[in-house]
C-alpha cells in the first residue's frame, strides 16, 4: 500500500499493521504511527486536523500530517508512535495489576494530576475531549504519565465531536462543555483510586440497565444503599479534596471543576482477614507470607510464590524487582530467575551455577508450563535450558512467526490482531507446538485481558464502553472450540484456574462461582453463591487441589 504524507512516499505493509478499531486501522513505520480510516467518509476534514495542531501538550497524541492514497484522496493522518510499552489505563483499575507491578497510590495521585493538567491544556485551546473514556488514555510504564489518544474525535472551535461513550457521559445535560469533560475525568479517575465505576455496584432500586437513570438520580457508590464488590479499594485512598469533589459531583449533582490540589489521603484501615468454612466449602489457611501475594503455584513438588519484592522458593526467599520471573530447569530442577534488561534476556541462578549469556533481542516474555517464550521481532521463540557440569546453557529450541507489531503476550497465549481479524497463538510445551486459532467473535472488540490455562481461555473485551467476558473452551487439538459470553460485566481481573483433572473454577465479578469442565462436549455449569467467597480471592492450584490467596494468606478450598 502506497500513501503520501508531507510530500513523501510512505509504503505500509501487513508487517506494519498494529491494530484495527471501529473506524480505522493503525500502522507503524519508522517510529511514526498512521491512522487510516476504513471508510473514507469517516475521514475528518483537513481543517480540523489543522485546528487540532494547537494541542501542543506532550501528553496529547494529536494528528500531524494528512495521509493521501495514490488517487490523491485523504484517507488518514500520521501521529506520534507511543510504542508497545504503554498500557490502557483501565488496567490500573484492578488490584491484581497494581499488586503485580508494585503500583503505589502516590503514583496514582500523580497520574490523576497529569490527566487533569492535560485536560486543562485542551480547554485552554478552546477544545473539548468529549469522549474521555478509559480506552482513550494510555499510560507509560512509570504509571504516572498519561497519553491522550483518539484526539481526532475531539470537539474543536469549528468542528463537532465524533463520538461519546455512555459510561462517561453526563446524562443530566445535553450541552457539551468543559464541565462535561470534567465529569468524564471524574469517572475515570475515581476508578483509578477505588477500582469501581462510581455508578456501578448493587442497589435494590436499580438494575444494571438503569445506569443512565442512576446518573440522573445521583445514586452513586456514596449512597448508603449501594453495595460494591470486595476488590473495591478503601475510599480513604482518595485525597480529601478529591473525595469531597466526587461526593458533590456524583451524589449531589453539583457540576464544577476538580480541586486545585490533591489534598491528603486518609489512613487506610487494615483489614483483618477471617475466612471460615461454609455449608458449601471447607476452607483452611495453610500458609502466611510477609507481604501481599502476587502469585502462587507448585511446580514439580516445589512451592513458588511471588510477593511484593520477593520470590519464595520452598522455604527460601530472594529479593527481586517486579519484572523478574521464576522457572526451574528440567530435569535437574535448578531454580533460576529470568528478566528482560536492555531488550536482552537475562538469567540468574539461585544456586550459584554459571549461566552462559544468550544474546537475543526481545521485547516481552512469558512462561507457560515452566517453559520460557520470548517475543523477538516478529517471532515467538521457545527457549531450552540445559545443564553441562556446573554451567547452565540456554538456547533457542524453536521459533514461530507472529505479528511483528500486532501481537501481544498475555497469560499463556499470544493475542494477534491481523488486519482486524483476531487470532490466538497458544504454546503447548508438551507438544513443542504453537496452536493457531481464529476467534471471529472478538473481531469487533477491543481485547483488554486474556488468560489461557489447560484448554480454557477467558477474555475480557470492550465495545462501546461495555465490557464482555468470553469463556472459550478448546478441543484437545485446538482446531475447534465453543464459546459463551457474560455481557455487561464490571471490569475486573480474570480469576480462574483449570485443575489438572480438567475441572475449571472461575469467580465472576458478581462473586458467583462457576464450575465446569474443560471439555468441548460438556455443557454443564454449576453456579454457587457463597457468603465467604468473593472476587477479591485469587485462585491458584496444586495439581488437582484448589487454592486461593488473599493479601498475604494462602488457603485451601474444597467442596463439601
Amino acid at each position: 500500500m502506497i500513501y503520501y504524507s508531507n510530500g513523501k512516499k510512505v509504503i505500509l505493509t501487513d508487517q506494519d499493521f498494529v491494530f484495527k478499531g471501529g473506524q480505522a486501522r493503525i500502522y507503524e513505520k519508522n517510529n511514526v504511527a498512521y491512522k487510516i480510516y476504513i471508510n473514507q467518509s469517516d475521514m475528518i476534514p483537513e481543517a480540523k486536523i489543522q485546528e487540532l495542531q494547537c494541542l501542543d501538550d506532550p501528553r496529547i497524541v494529536n494528528p500531524q500530517n494528512v495521509l493521501f492514497d495514490d488517487r490523491k484522496k485523504m484517507v488518514g493522518f500520521s501521529m506520534e508512535w507511543l510504542g508497545n510499552s504503554c498500557i490502557t489505563i483501565c488496567r490500573l483499575f484492578t488490584n491484581t495489576f497494581r499488586e503485580d507491578n508494585n503500583v503505589e497510590n502516590d503514583q496514582v495521585i500523580k497520574l490523576v494530576e497529569n490527566i487533569k493538567a492535560g485536560t486543562k491544556s485542551v480547554h485552554d485551546k478552546k477544545c473539548l475531549i468529549v469522549d474521555g473514556n478509559e480506552m482513550n488514555y494510555m499510560v507509560s510504564k512509570d504509571f504516572i504519565t498519561p497519553h491522550f489518544i483518539d484526539v481526532d474525535c475531539y470537539k474543536t472551535p469549528n468542528f463537532p465531536p465524533t463520538a461519546i461513550t455512555p459510561s462517561i457521559r453526563d446524562w443530566t445535560t445535553t450541552k457539551l462543555s468543559e464541565l462535561t469533560d470534567w465529569f468524564a475525568f471524574a469517572i475515570i479517575t475515581f476508578q483509578l483510586f477505588i477500582g469501581i465505576h462510581p455508578f456501578r455496584g448493587g442497589h435494590p432500586d436499580y438494575s444494571k440497565k438503569d445506569f443512565e437513570k442512576r446518573v440522573r438520580d445521583c445514586v452513586s457508590v456514596f449512597n448508603s444503599k449501594v453495595t460494591y464488590p470486595p476488590p473495591t479499594r478503601d475510599f480513604n485512598l482518595i485525597p480529601s479534596a478529591y473525595r469531597d469533589w466526587y461526593y458533590d459531583l456524583f451524589e449531589k449533582g453539583r457540576r464544577k471543576e476538580p480541586p486545585l490540589l490533591p489534598g491528603e489521603a486518609g489512613v487506610v484501615q487494615v483489614e483483618i482477614i477471617v475466612i471460615k468454612s461454609t455449608d458449601n466449602f471447607k476452607i483452611e489457611q495453610i500458609k502466611k507470607f510477609g507481604q501481599t501475594i502476587n502469585y502462587y503455584h507448585v511446580l514439580h513438588g516445589n512451592e513458588i510464590a511471588k510477593t511484593k519484592g520477593k520470590i519464595h522458593f520452598n522455604e527460601e526467599e530472594y529479593n527481586v524487582t517486579p519484572d523478574v520471573e521464576f522457572m526451574l530447569t528440567i530435569p535437574e530442577l535448578e531454580p533460576i530467575l529470568v528478566k528482560i534488561e536492555d531488550r536482552r534476556i537475562k538469567f540468574h541462578s539461585l544456586t550459584g551455577l554459571k549461566i552462559r549469556n544468550l544474546d537475543i533481542k526481545c521485547s516481552d516474555k512469558m512462561i507457560v508450563d515452566n517453559t520460557l517464550y520470548l517475543k523477538s521481532g516478529g517471532k515467538l521463540i521457545e527457549i531450552a535450558i540445559d545443564k553441562f557440569g556446573d554451567t547452565l546453557v540456554p538456547s533457542i529450541n524453536k521459533g514461530w512467526d507472529i505479528g511483528l507489531k500486532s501481537s501481544h503476550l498475555f497469560s499463556g497465549l499470544v493475542y494477534q490482531n491481523l488486519l482486524g481479524k483476531v487470532y490466538f497463538a497458544i504454546p503447548v510445551p508438551s507438544k513443542k507446538s504453537l496452536m493457531l486459532s481464529a476467534i471471529p467473535e472478538l473481531d469487533e472488540y477491543k481485547v483488554v485481558d486474556v488468560k489461557h490455562d489447560n484448554m480454557v481461555c477467558i477474555v475480557t473485551a470492550a465495545k462501546d464502553g461495555v465490557y464482555t467476558r468470553f469463556i472459550i473452551i478448546f478441543a484437545p487439538d485446538y482446531k475447534s472450540y465453543k464459546v459463551r459470553t457474560i455481557e455487561d460485566i464490571n471490569y475486573s481481573p480474570i480469576n480462574f484456574v483449570t485443575l489438572d483433572n480438567g475441572v475449571c473454577i472461575m469467580i465472576n465479578d458478581d462473586d458467583t462461582i462457576e464450575i465446569f469442565l474443560n471439555r468441548i462436549d460438556k455443557d454443564s455449569i454449576k453456579k454457587i453463591q457463597d457468603p465467604q467467597i468473593n472476587s477479591s480471592m485469587r485462585l491458584c492450584k496444586d495439581g488437582t487441589r484448589l487454592l486461593f490467596f488473599k493479601e498475604n494468606k494462602l488457603f485451601s478450598i474444597k467442596m463439601k
